[in-house]
């Protein structure tokens, strides 16, 4: 059976055990192994310190032990790593190492008024080791708190630089979940669609794990979009940048405009310089020679001046229209007609152009009346630029060339369609060919004339009928343009309608 002593120690041990559960520092730990310390052995004064003799603890707390006169002592116990009292002066100061495997951690000293009893060093024996374990739980819970503290530090310190990033950021999951998000991104996601399409590169690139570049538009803004596969421990996640290259889009797009103004400008000035330089030429001629011409030779000079200013005065309405349009103050003059007369006039107007450069000019409708309200005058002239570019952009080289204008009614519009076997136009130009100033490179067939204007002005008369137009086409086989107009729906609001 345990003696008085010994069920005490116990006592004290359990006591010492329900502390350390109660504490939540490293320093409340050490506190508690004091005070359990102070219930069994009478002392002085106790002093813990580390392996490198700096004082972790000490009681009182306002005693100081002055180690530095213990070095000899506490060098030789660390050393033979064994507990030892000695005499010094009036007292006696025992020296407990703090060990624990093969390292020693620090070390108990103990300031005592006598010999402790054999059960008191047994008990101080069994505390240096109790201490020795604290210190390593300390130190090893000083190392993790460090650890996580420098972890929170450096992603504070990434989120800090993440947030300063003029891109958007956020890092998605295998689930979809977005799992990061920088500031950029909370203070952009509110355009719409954004977070979706930004969700669905994100997603594609984790299915795929390989790196995917996306746009969005919305609303006049323009984003670009980068996901790169990032694997994570046993997933793998995307990390997905979005900026707004708006200004970078409009950038390009000035200069853009700049660079077609600047052709246009060239060209326009060569439009002009062709007709003009022909009727000064014919009219100096006749001038010149006016007594030695006979009538057919003045008939055909005079013939010549007169084309000729017709085509200069075609160029200089083109660029009237323009101008109006971008004033916004084109009006349409509608009235009820019959829409095939209007196109056959369009066709017959240029009839004459097409045989003379060898091309077949078809005309077909599947109804002889079909009554839509519009500008007849303006319909007249999208129709006769579209033909007139079928007949202008044919394949020199074939020998079958044809534009054929098709007319047919349907429920609540009129679909006419001008097809024709000519050059074709790549499929990357559909979009840009109703833009103004933008000229098709025809390079490698023939040099055309024209201002560049005519899609543009053709759209934007056709629009302002409320209808639409686009094109079809596969380069070196042949296009067809197609025009919808209502016939009778937007017509009723009004006899004119301003642009814009």
């Amino acid at each position: 059976m345990a003696n008085a002593s010994e069920n005490k120690i116990i006592t004290l041990f359990s006591g010492f055990i329900m502390e350390l559960n109660n504490a939540k520092s490293a320093d409340e730990i050490l506190d508690a192994l004091l005070r359990i310390i102070r219930k069994v052995v009478s002392f002085k004064w106790i002093t813990i310190i580390d392996e490198n003799k700096s004082v972790v603890k000490e009681h009182p707390k306002d005693f100081e032990a002055n180690v530095g006169r213990f070095n000899e002592l506490i060098e030789w116990a660390f050393s033979n790593r064994t507990h030892s009292f000695y005499p010094v002066g009036d007292e006696i100061i025992g020296f407990l190492p703090m060990i624990k495997g093969d390292q020693v951690l620090g070390m108990i000293l103990v300031g005592l008024e006598e010999e402790p009893k054999v059960e008191e060093i047994d008990a101080m024996r069994v505390f240096s080791f109790l201490s020795a374990t604290v210190a390593e739980n300390v130190r090893l819970l000083e190392e993790v708190v460090s650890k996580n503290r420098l972890i929170e530090e450096t992603m504070n310190y990434l989120h800090s630089i993440l947030d300063t990033f003029p891109e958007m950021v956020i890092v998605v999951s295998e689930e979809g979940e977005i799992v990061y998000m920088n500031r950029r991104f909370v203070e952009g996601e509110n355009v719409e669609g954004l977070r979706e399409r930004a969700l669905e590169i994100a997603s594609q690139v984790i299915e795929a794990k390989v790196r995917r570049v996306g746009e969005y538009e919305s609303d006049g803004q323009f984003f670009s979009i980068v996901a790169e596969p990032l694997k994570y421990r046993n997933t793998y996640q995307s990390v997905t940048t979005i900026m707004n290259v708006t200004s970078t889009k409009e950038l390009e797009r000035l200069k853009e405009i700049d660079r077609m103004k600047t052709e246009f400008v060239a060209n326009i000035s060569h439009e002009l310089r062709t007709p003009l330089a022909a009727i000064k030429a014919y009219a100096e001629t006749v001038l010149d020679s006016l007594e030695m011409l006979d009538q057919s030779t003045l008939k055909d000079f005079m013939d010549t001046i007169h084309k000729q200013s017709i085509q200069l005065e075609n160029l200089l309405n083109e660029l009237l229209d323009f101008s109006r349009l971008e004033q916004k103050a084109l009006k349409l003059e509608r009235e009820e007609v019959n829409i095939i007369e209007v196109v056959e006039d369009a066709v017959e107007g240029l009839r004459e152009k097409a045989e003379n450069n060898g091309i077949r000019l078809y005309f077909s409708s599947s109804d002889d009346e079909v009554r839509a309200f519009v500008d007849p005058k303006r319909i007249r002239q999208v129709l006769t630029n579209l033909i007139d570019n079928g007949i202008r952009f044919s394949k020199r080289d074939s020998e079958d060339r044809y534009v054929k204008v098709e007319v047919k009614k349907e429920e609540d519009t009129v679909l006419i369609a001008v097809k024709d076997n000519g050059v074709g136009i790549p499929k990357d130009k559909f979009d840009r060919i109703f833009d103004k100033f933008y000229r098709v490179d025809q390079s490698l067939t023939y040099e055309v004339s024209g201002t560049g204007l005519g899609l543009t002005i053709a759209k934007e008369i056709v629009e302002l009928h409320g209808g639409r137009i686009w094109v079809e086409s596969e380069e070196g086989v042949g296009s067809t343009f197609y025009i919808e107009l209502p016939l009778r729906g937007e017509g009723q609001r009004g006899n004119d309608r301003q642009a814009g």
